[in-house]
């Protein structure tokens, strides 16, 4: 019987085998290894010459093999030569693994620090050939020249080069992967706009750049038309990108277009954090007729107009008499310039019907029996119920309709002009189990004070204390605020509670000094405030104490 069998080697040869495998297993690991210790020294290679670099060793590697089972194996049989191919193949594989395990993630992109920061991201090809050296440069020219030019951005830069976006994808319609990965770069970067475009060069060499700019969601809240990407019309560069004054051209138009949409976002953030005078100047300014936002810009005219209403509105709540009355009519002007066809139409005539509203209450701004507009409440309820039920609409539109309507019909009963027939309830219902689900936590503040008032209405003071609270914890805007404590100040007067009433007295006030000194209220407002709430004041200790003394 032989000592070994036909697959055994030999001792010679099995010392052999050590050493070959060991030498294999030395190559299989050298070339992950090396490009290890170059990534690590800081050269991070890009994804396509890291696995050309990965083909072209894994070739040598192959050959090696082939060569060694061809010398040392040739005698042995398939199964041995199947075998061999095998663990060298485990070998090369486990290796590649380490070097993917191990590789050092790519340096983290510069992240600013301003409020208002803007990233160039670069530009993509779109037809003709055009070297990506010289669209780098585009873009770095474009950062340098833009950030001496727009007052509103806090600072402007480039990462073009660095970072990788598929700008391709603007192309069509299906962005779903653009977006994604704009949303991790803009969360990465902490930029609130991010700049691009697509350049495409037609036979005669002309060259034209389509701008495109991609603005947080959480930035414009209130405008969700400028959320995520989209593109501008193109400008022409008659003598292409290498001539230098070309590209001054370029840049200047550029500027000039994202200068118009940094001070309108501007404006909206202005005016969302509560001071709507400001913003209406800034918003006054893009209505020049010198400087109108135009068709190929990336803010529509309408949308201007929507916000200028909404600021305009906005001021008037917090002035009295003719001041007021001004303010509601010119908000009124801008809503009914909106082109009812444009993507603000809806928009805007929602709004109207809200300034509708705001002007049939009258100079005591309030729902009191004899002092609204019947007419005009009726017509808003009419409208509001409409919008409520439209389709065409977003949901949020159709929402804030039904808010609306609660508003109107509480005020209606309030008033004596109808009785309650539960509309309110079902309006406020609608809102509470979808505000939970589609982002309008904002509206839960007003539905909350709606049934407040409409508890109080009732004689349930106790429940309305509770809504109304609940309203304030979900409100910013310091006039509405200073409206609702001066409402529990007076329920808490009514139930003698004169400490409660003074607390609530002076949150109102605190509110109010809040808002005049944003811009938010005249300072006769917070005279007349003052004055109505201490005489409720004087006149509920004089009752609660003629109450005691009855009681005793």
């Amino acid at each position: 019987m032989p000592a070994h069998s036909q697959d055994e080697p030999p001792d010679g040869d099995r010392r052999g085998s050590v050493w070959l495998w060991s030498l294999l297993g030395v190559f299989a690991a050298c070339v992950p290894c090396a490009l290890l210790v170059v990534e690590k020294s800081g050269s991070a290679l890009s994804p396509v010459p890291l696995v050309l670099v990965i083909l072209a060793a894994l070739a040598g590697y192959v050959l090696a093999v082939r060569s060694v089972v061809g010398e040392r194996f040739r005698q042995r049989s398939r199964r041995s030569q199947v075998l061999v191919w095998a663990a060298a193949a485990v070998l090369f594989l486990g290796s590649v693994s380490v070097l993917f395990a191990f590789r050092p993630p790519p340096p983290p992109l510069t992240r600013m620090s301003g409020a208002r920061d803007v990233a160039v991201v670069g530009f993509a090809q779109q037809e003709g050939r055009r070297d990506e050296r010289v669209l780098i440069d585009l873009a770095d020219t474009f950062a340098h020249d833009m950030a001496g030019r727009i007052p509103t951005a806090t600072s402007v830069r480039s990462y073009a080069g660095e970072a990788s976006l598929p700008l391709a994808e603007l192309r069509g319609t299906h962005r779903a992967g653009l977006e994604r990965k704009t949303a991790r770069f803009a969360e990465e970067t902490n930029a609130e706009i991010v700049v691009g475009g697509l350049v495409s060069m037609d036979p005669a060499g002309q060259t034209s750049l389509r701008p495109a700019v991609y603005v947080r969601a959480d930035q414009v809240p209130d405008s969700p038309e400028l959320a995520g990407w989209f593109l501008s019309e193109p400008i022409l560069v008659a003598r292409g990108l290498e001539s230098a004054r070309g590209r001054s051209q370029l840049s200047a138009e550029l500027t000039r277009r994202l200068t118009t949409l940094a001070e309108f976002v501007d404006a909206l953030d202005t005016w969302r954090n509560g001071s709507p005078e400001e913003a209406a100047r800034i918003l006054d300014g893009l209505l020049d007729p010198q400087r109108q936002p135009t068709r190929d810009g990336f803010v529509p005219l309408d949308l201007v107009r929507l916000f200028h209403g909404h600021a305009l509105q906005d001021q008037a709540t917090g002035q009295t008499g003719s001041s007021r009355q001004k303010l509601l009519e010119a908000a009124r002007a801008d809503y009914l310039a909106v082109d009812e066809d444009s993507p603000a139409g809806w928009r805007a005539a929602l709004s109207l019907q809200g300034n509708t509203y705001r002007r049939a209450l009258g100079p005591e701004h309030n729902c009191k029996p004899g002092t609204v507009d019947a007419r005009d409440l009726a017509q808003v309820s009419q409208a509001m119920r409409a919008f409520a039920e439209d389709r065409d609409i977003t949901e949020r539109g159709r929402l804030t309709a039904t808010v609306y309507l609660a508003q109107v019909e509480q005020c209606r009963i309030t008033a004596g002009l109808v009785k309650d027939d539960g509309t309110v309830e079902r309006a406020v219902a609608t809102v509470r189990a979808a505000q939970d689900g589609t982002g309008t936590a904002d509206l839960l503040a007003l539905v909350e004070s709606i049934v407040a008032l409409q508890a109080a209405s009732r004689g349930d003071t106790a429940a309305a204390d509770g809504h109304m609270r609940e309203a304030i914890a979900h409100e910013q805007d310091p006039v509405r605020r200073a409206t609702w404590h001066g409402f529990l100040a007076v329920w808490s007067l009514n139930r003698c509670d004169l400490a409660g009433g003074r607390a609530a007295h002076q949150d109102a006030l605190r509110q109010l000094a809040a808002a005049e000194q944003a811009g938010r209220a005249s300072k006769k407002l917070r005279h007349q405030y003052e004055q109505t709430l201490a005489t409720e004041l004087r006149r509920a200790e004089q009752s609660c104490k003629t109450r005691r003394a009855d009681e005793s």
